[in-house]
């Protein structure tokens, strides 16, 4: 056993998960020795594992007195050592049957031993963890005793209910448990006086409470109509204000609408300046294009008599060039009918001229 810096015992169990046998037999030669670190098998041998198991014991619940009852749960870890295993070796493999079968009474007895404590009533003030401690040294020290290490967890729980319902009857009880019936009795008679200063404690505040309710709900009344007349006052200004927003939005909304109004007339007069404007442009620009309309057709006209005069003009030298020309062929022919004929007619000379009164040339 070992003991931490704050003094409290622990247990320490020494638990192996590798431990194992190696059992060698070899006609009628048999040798057991623990398995080595780099260990291996031979065709001889036969390894066995000493693993951890988990055991709890029937320990069964139990009424100390009536109205008072205790559960007891006892669990234990625990696994043979090599030196127990080389002394049950014709328990090879199942050593942990063995143990089971061979301690379980012992084990048992030792835990009743531990809970006699249960008869001293100290438990009902210090509680049950020195008992519960004790039980677990106890299967320690037993199972290390036989080269059996082990981890021990006792849990005691007392249910002390009953009490409030029964009595506990100290000429009844079990004459060990005469000194905590009587405990149980002294303490539900303290319970039962607590209850009852508890009881008109727990009346006192009530009726306070229910003085204090009341006097919370006229007060609450009273705060409910101070805030409902407030309300009223409240709505009542709303409604002024509200009226009197009212008003002002309907005079503002109507000056707003004289506004536009007055703006809608003034762009009326400026549109219809506009047109008056665009339709004495547009006159203007009407007369200018008739203007200049005419002006194009009289200067066209003017082309055109020009044009006219200029045609009349080239047919007339034409017809003059071609009265001409023709003339000129008539003179010819006379001249030539002339020069037949000059010696009839004598030395007479004739000046032939054309229709057009033009002389020959």
């Amino acid at each position: 056993m070992a003991e931490e810096a704050t003094d409290v015992p622990v247990w320490e169990a020494g638990f192996e998960g590798d431990r194992a046998l190696v059992v060698a037999r070899l006609a009628f030669f048999q040798r057991v020795f623990p398995k080595p670190p780099r260990y291996r098998k031979r065709f001889h041998h036969q390894v066995i594992e000493l693993g951890i198991e988990d055991w709890s014991l029937p320990v069964t619940r139990r009424e100390l007195v009536p109205g008072c009852t205790i559960d007891i749960s006892v669990k234990l870890r625990f696994q043979p050592t090599v030196r127990y295993a080389r002394q049950h070796t014709e328990y090879l493999p199942n050593l942990g049957v063995h143990i089971r079968e061979s301690y379980l009474t012992l084990l048992l007895d030792a835990v009743e031993e531990e809970l006699r404590a249960l008869e001293n009533p100290r438990w009902l003030n210090e509680g049950c963890d020195t008992i519960e401690r004790a039980v677990e040294t106890a299967i320690h020290e037993l199972l290390a005793l036989r080269d059996i290490q082990s981890r021990a967890y006792c849990s005691l729980q007392p249910d002390l209910q009953g009490l409030s319902a029964t009595a506990p009857d100290a000429g009844s009880a079990n004459p060990r448990y005469r000194a905590l019936s009587a405990e149980l009795l002294r303490r539900q008679a303290l319970l039962a006086e607590e209850l009852d200063r508890q009881r008109h404690e727990q009346e006192r505040q009530e009726r306070e409470t229910l003085m204090a309710i009341e006097e919370a709900r006229l007060e609450l009344v009273e705060r409910e109509e101070r805030i409902r007349r407030r309300q009223e006052e409240l709505e009542l200004e709303r409604l002024r204000a509200q009226l009197e927003a009212e008003e002002m939005r309907q005079a503002e909304q109507r000056l707003s609408d004289a506004r536009i109004r007055e703006e809608q007339i003034r762009q009326e007069a400026r549109l219809r300046d506009l047109e008056l404007d665009i339709d004495r442009q547009e006159q203007d620009r009407r007369a200018q294009v008739m203007e200049e309309t005419e002006g194009r057709l009289t200067r066209e006209i003017e082309l055109l008599a020009l044009e006219r005069q200029r045609l009349l003009l080239e047919e007339e030298i034409r017809d003059i060039k071609l009265s001409k020309a023709k003339g000129w062929i008539i003179n010819a022919k006379r001249r030539f009918a002339l020069g037949k004929n000059k010696d009839q007619e004598g030395n007479q000379d004739v000046h032939p001229t054309d229709s057009s009164g033009y002389d020959q040339e």
